[in-house]
């Protein structure tokens, strides 16, 4: 981590001589010593009052015995935790910064500083051991209090500095957290931001998340964030093959890579997916509540069987009883069960409920009610309230209360606590800390509450690509001279000379990815001098990034996909996020990356097949460049559904410059928006509507409200929409 910054120092110099006052407070880095350059401690010599301490000692214990009180190891890559208050006796372990530690007692060393006896996992291993004041972030309401009631007044004759709260920011966080971050703090300065030091490499972690069936999305997610690895997809049918129940699917690379990606959180809104889900009585109120739930069944709803009140006031009391945020437990329940309430395990199939889910999984969905509803019969969920109170103290017990304490590291397990890594996550959906986060803001914001004391545990990684790299900015990258050699043969089909062979190893070693160097390979003019047709386009990309030969059924997808519109670009970048290219960049030893700089067409290839299906439809030409991207870009960027889209083609100069009769406007709506040709007595029959006084607009509306445009719209991924 970076030293603090002189700046601290000074500002505590500029306050003491033009106020006389010796206490500096901000944030936190040390309650009680001033930090130098070097990271040296110096105390004041002024100790503190046995009786007062004592009296703070008796106070923290009372609020101990009637509840745990959680915090996070701080502002060090690495705490070592001692035997003693001081830094006294052996080490009894070495926690990671974002350590969830449950506190036990307060004590104070020989010079007086202040420690806190806590208990955390380590590696699997519950160890004991005494933490600084100034290494712990906490956002327990009681805690919070009650040092500022008994911990103020003992240290406030002591000369301390604080780091504020960005200073924090920079000097914990890679460089591509800072820009996001700072603008948090700034608006909300009552916000903590806890660097969560998983220790873990970035690309080790993702192919991890994607081992088996760990990582799931629903049918609706555009094509890209669906898996065509082998037994993800049916390349002979054009299908995805489900994973469980019929609508989720494996992730793909692409997928997990976005939503597992941290800096993809950091806005007012999602960055409470790393907010600590533990029960606050200063925040958290039955309004907030019904924020989440405002559009399911649950709102102004008593529970149906009569076991308890309504749905707000029971999360509540159920997040009051187990210690468990009850935004977080309505939330879940809302992301589990859907907003109709009609879902097959809270419908009381088999004398139970399992609001929860809990391990309700399965291939299909006969599998997942079979084994939900055992779950809840081996736990006695007879009742709506057993299920939400037992599913919640499971939460807590099993999750919450041992390291997994955030919406992010239920979904990606990458907390080493005590149950290792990435095998003991809650959910497989990699969408859910996106949409849970965001329901939790808005019942905050309902609350008013958005600018309590928050505390953020935010994963850093090894080796993240781009703005989130861990590594400094002197720190050189693995290089490969046989990997550049490589893509020379294959893309090329020559030798490189030396003074591209340099060039291209130099672009390695300061950060360029594998996939970057791929991508800039068939970019350039001498392989675009080749002209390559799709299909030995394809063929040279087997080659270069999967590294065989091309499998006839897959030869035949990519094909298909490319000439339905899909750009060359995408198609690269699916490529290299696929298992086979993971694995040769790991033989390689080097970052595999993405394809960066993607235009609006390259990023979604079912919307770009959408557009360019209705160019060749309506304005019976292919798209122009500029064009494509576009109209893509409205499509998966702003909104813009099918039938909008199809409007704006038919209001179009070029389109009207065709002079269409109406058999012939007739003929090209069947073409775009039915996807065939007119049947006889169909198209005389819309003709007649025409010719008595229904505008062409009228008509197109009636083509779009046809199941038939849905199903072609459901086969490109995009949203029918209304015009």
């Amino acid at each position: 981590m970076k030293k603090l910054r002189m700046m601290s120092i000074l500002l505590a110099a500029i306050m003491i001589f033009e106020s006389g006052v010796l206490s500096v407070s901000a944030t936190t880095l040390s309650d009680n010593s001033v930090i130098d350059t070097e990271g040296m401690a110096i105390s004041e010599e002024k100790s503190v009052s046995d009786s007062s301490f004592a009296d703070a000692q008796n106070a923290l214990t009372d609020i101990l015995l009637k509840k745990p009180i959680y915090a996070l190891i701080y502002n060090s890559d690495y705490y070592d935790l001692y035997e003693k208050p001081g830094r006294q006796g052996n080490i009894t372990g070495s926690a990671p910064s974002g350590t969830q530690v449950f506190i036990k007692d307060v004590a104070q060393s020989q010079d007086g500083d202040i420690y806190y006896l806590v208990e955390c996992g380590i590696a699997g291993k519950t160890v004991t051991g005494y933490v600084q004041n100034g290494n712990l972030a906490s956002e327990d309401v009681d805690f919070c209090s009650w040092k500022e009631e008994y911990l103020t007044p003992l240290i406030g004759a002591r000369l301390q500095t604080e780091a504020s709260n960005i200073e924090s920011i920079y000097a914990n966080f890679p460089s591509g957290y800072h820009e996001k971050l700072v603008a948090l703090a700034a608006a909300h300065p009552n916000w903590t931001f806890v660097a969560h030091n998983t220790g873990v490499d970035w690309y080790e972690a993702v192919t991890q998340e994607r081992v088996g069936n760990r990582s799931l999305v629903y049918k609706t997610v555009i094509d890209s964030w669906k898996s065509k690895d082998p037994g993800d997809y049916d390349y002979s049918t054009g299908t995805y093959i489900p994973k469980s129940g019929p609508n989720w699917f494996r992730a793909s690379q692409e997928a997990v890579d976005f939503c597992m990606n941290p800096i993809n959180y950091l806005d007012e809104t999602h960055i409470f997916a790393f907010e600590q889900l533990t029960y606050n009585a200063n925040a958290h109120n039955a309004d907030g509540v019904n924020a989440i739930i405002r559009n399911s069944w649950m709102y102004n709803t008593a529970l149906e069987d009569g076991s308890s009140g309504y749905y707000c006031d029971v999360f509540v009391l159920v997040g009051f009883l187990t210690g468990v945020s009850p935004y977080h437990l309505a939330s879940r329940v809302l992301q589990e069960q859907g907003t109709r309430g009609d879902a097959a395990l809270i419908s009381g199939y088999g004398g139970v409920y399992n609001y929860f889910n809990v391990q309700a999984s399965g291939a299909t969905s006969a599998e997942i009610l079979a084994n939900g509803t055992a779950y809840a019969q081996s736990q006695g969920w007879t009742s709506r309230y057993a299920s939400i109170y037992g599913g919640a103290a499971r939460l807590g017990e099993n999750y919450i209360t041992k390291g997994q304490d955030t919406l992010y590291l239920q979904k990606f397990d990458v907390d080493n606590s005590y149950y290792g890594m990435y095998t003991h996550q809650y959910m497989q959906n990699i969408q859910a800390p996106t949409t849970e986060s965001a329901s939790v803001y808005r019942a905050y914001s309902n609350a008013g509450a958005l600018n309590n004391n928050f505390v953020f545990k935010i994963p850093v990684y090894n080796n993240m690509p781009g703005n989130g790299d861990y590594q400094s900015p002197n720190t050189e990258y693995p290089t490969s001279e046989a990997f550049i050699r490589q893509v020379y043969s294959v893309v090329l089909e020559r030798e490189p000379d030396e003074e591209g062979l340099r060039y291209w190893m130099n672009q390695l070693r300061i950060g360029e990815t594998a996939a970057d160097i791929v991508g800039e390979f068939f970019n350039s003019q001498e392989m675009k001098n080749k002209n390559l047709n799709d299909k030995e386009f394809l063929t040279y990309a087997y080659r270069a990034i999967l590294g065989r030969e091309a499998d006839d059924a897959g030869l035949q997808y990519w094909l298909s996909e490319l000439q339905q519109g899909a750009t060359r670009r995408w198609l690269l970048s699916e490529f290299v996020v696929s298992t086979e290219f993971t694995q040769l960049c790991g033989n390689y030893g080097i970052v595999r990356g993405n394809i960066t700089g993607l235009e609006h067409a390259d990023k979604s290839a079912g919307a770009t097949k959408f557009v360019t299906f209705i160019y060749r439809n309506v304005l019976k030409r292919d798209p122009d460049l500029e064009g494509l991207n576009y109209w893509t870009g409205e499509m998966i960027e702003n909104g813009m559904t099918a039938s909008r889209l199809v409007e704006q083609f038919a209001k179009s100069p070029e389109f009207a410059s065709a002079n269409l009769s109406n058999e012939e406007y007739v003929e090209r709506l069947y073409e775009t928006v039915l996807g065939r040709k007119s049947d006889e007595n169909g198209k005389k029959y819309w003709v007649s509507l025409m010719n008595n006084g229904y505008s062409r607009h009228d008509i197109l509306r009636e083509f779009t409200h046809s199941a038939e445009f849905a199903a072609i719209c459901a086969s490109y991924g995009v949203s029918v929409g209304e015009i």
